[in-house]
């Protein structure tokens, strides 16, 4: 499903477009789908910090995104557009949980006979989370002045992020699983996806010789924001017929510009929208309630009345204590805010409703027959899960205020005696987003050889498994360019290159020009003292 632009809207910001476009396909996608959202999640977009490889290493430019009272060791100003890129993506399972090979080698989706209900679901995590990000600096300015370190920042994030139980995956494998029927309770399926640009103001001082201090302030401008919330899909899968009933269904779609069609208003129905006659052939009488119903297919925009379409604030808060020459801790909270989003359409979903199933899918990707290959299947079980989400139409033009999603990051950090360009750090970090939370925790080795460069090497475990990084960052006078990665500590799948398992990868690059000197601190001296 593709995002259609009219031809004006060629003329739009490749940035603003591609929020847009993306925002659609969370809408059009949600809508469940997440059980193959694994197999494309570097084509979405989510907010995040600063890559937390960064957080031991004192020249690093963009320290103080992840904690305000890091204080830089220049001023400095950013690329346009490079100064600070962070993209990423994690998830509590793998293509290997959904991607399987058949005895001749072919790749096919869990949904295959060759695929055993056993075999597909001894591995399927018993609630799937999938979150896929990105964090790009548009302008970033930082200097030293009126007694600490100030910055100024103007950035785009977006946080898009699936929660699906197992529950779900069983009733798609299994279907009807005996003659009498089977029935299932789906319960909490969430999916949320925040678009806004971000213009923040930084301060950091020292308070004494062991304590410094800073905070931001964030103004916040929204400009897409799609939410899907559904309690419980009661379902009833007997050999005539498949019958849903939700229970406590929402959906808020949030964008100036967006219109949300109903499929009578457009006319675009669906095959399962016609009542079947007993030889279970269809007739042209559309099924009850029909008419209301949102039509994915014709969501667009309009290209002439584009623009932000909420508003709010946020703030940052940090600290570091240095208790003598080798111990130093800090403390962050990040994103403690809201927005206020206007132009919002909700849908509703309260009827029961009879659903066709899943398509049959035959499954040979030898490059010979488009229609077979993998990536059709994927996309028409996609098609097969939107029809479970018939959302009626039940308000537009409406207002509605939801929270930032906030970090906590706790540090510890040891610098040898003996050699004071080595340090080892302890990071905790905790992500408070109700259903999509998550904690991670990370231990690091830091070394500075030279005057201008630094690196770092870490190992992360989280909810998402496990991870390695490395971070570079070099930084002589005038110029600074940082480049790392972390990646999955598991297997691939060499057709995809994409991790079998559970996994988290961020990649964060930035290109930037400092001045001025080196900054001294303040308070030089602190009382060695034993712990």
């Amino acid at each position: 499903r593709t995002f259609r632009r009219k031809k004006d809207a060629e003329e739009l910001s490749c940035g603003f477009e591609d929020i847009m476009k993306r925002m659609r396909t969370n809408v059009l996608a949600i809508i469940l789908s997440g059980a193959v959202t694994t197999l494309a999640v570097s084509d979405a977009m989510a907010q995040t910090q600063n890559s937390r490889s960064t957080y031991f290493l004192e020249g690093s430019t963009y320290r103080h995104e992840l904690n305000p009272a890091f204080m830089g060791e220049r001023g400095y100003v950013s690329f346009p557009g490079l100064g600070n890129l962070t993209i990423g993506a994690q998830s509590t399972g793998g293509v290997g949980d959904f991607i399987f090979k058949k005895s001749n080698g072919d790749l096919t989706t869990f949904m295959n006979e060759e695929v055993s209900s056993a075999e597909f679901l001894k591995g399927l995590p018993k609630r799937l989370k999938v979150g896929v990000n990105i964090d790009e600096s548009i302008l970033s300015l930082g200097f030293h002045a009126w007694g600490g370190f100030n910055t100024f920042g103007i950035s785009v994030k977006s946080n898009t992020n699936f929660f699906m139980p197992d529950e779900l995956f069983k009733f798609m494998k299994n279907g009807v699983a005996s003659e009498t029927g089977s029935s299932y309770n789906v319960k909490n399926l969430n999916v949320v996806s925040t678009n806004y640009a971000e213009i923040a103001f930084g301060h950091a001082r020292e308070i004494n010789e062991r304590l410094t201090v800073g905070a931001k302030v964030k103004a916040l401008v929204g400009l897409a924001k799609a939410t899907v919330h559904i309690d419980e899909l009661n379902i009833l899968a007997s050999q005539d017929k498949w019958t849903i009933t939700p229970k406590n269904a929402e959906l808020y779609m949030s964008a100036k510009g967006l219109i949300v069609p109903t499929k009578g208003e457009t006319g675009n129905y669906q095959e399962d929208d016609y009542i079947l006659d007993a030889n279970g052939d269809r007739t042209q009488q559309l099924k009850e309630g029909t008419d209301g119903q949102i039509s994915y297919d014709d969501l667009d925009f309009d290209t002439d009345n584009l623009g932000p379409t909420g508003f709010g604030m946020a703030i940052d808060l940090g600290a570091t204590y240095k208790l003598n020459d080798e111990w130093t801790f800090s403390a962050s909270l990040l994103d403690l805010g809201f927005i206020s989003w206007k132009n919002t359409t909700k849908g509703t979903m309260s009827k029961d409703f009879t659903f066709d199933g899943f398509s049959e899918i035959s499954v040979k990707d030898d490059g010979t027959n488009s229609e077979n290959k993998l990536d059709n299947q994927v996309d028409q079980l996609v098609d097969d899960l939107a029809d479970l989400a018939k959302f009626d139409k039940a308000g537009e033009g409406m207002k509605r205020t939801t929270a930032l999603a906030a970090t906590l990051h706790l540090g510890a950090q040891y610098t040898l005696p003996a050699y004071d360009r080595l340090n080892f750090g302890f990071l905790s970090t905790t992500r408070m987003q109700g259903k999509h939370s998550w904690t991670e925790a990370r231990v690091s080795a830091n070394v500075a050889p030279l005057s201008w460069f630094e690196a770092s090497v870490n190992y992360a475990l989280s909810n998402f498994g496990s991870d390695a990084g490395i971070m570079l960052n070099f930084h002589p006078r005038g110029f600074n360019f940082f480049i790392g990665a972390d990646v999955p500590m598991c297997k691939y799948e060499p057709a995809y290159y994409a991790p079998i398992s559970r996994a988290a990868v961020n990649v964060n690059l930035g290109i930037n020009f400092t001045f001025g000197p080196k900054h001294k601190r303040k308070y030089k001296t602190v009382e060695t003292q034993s712990l």
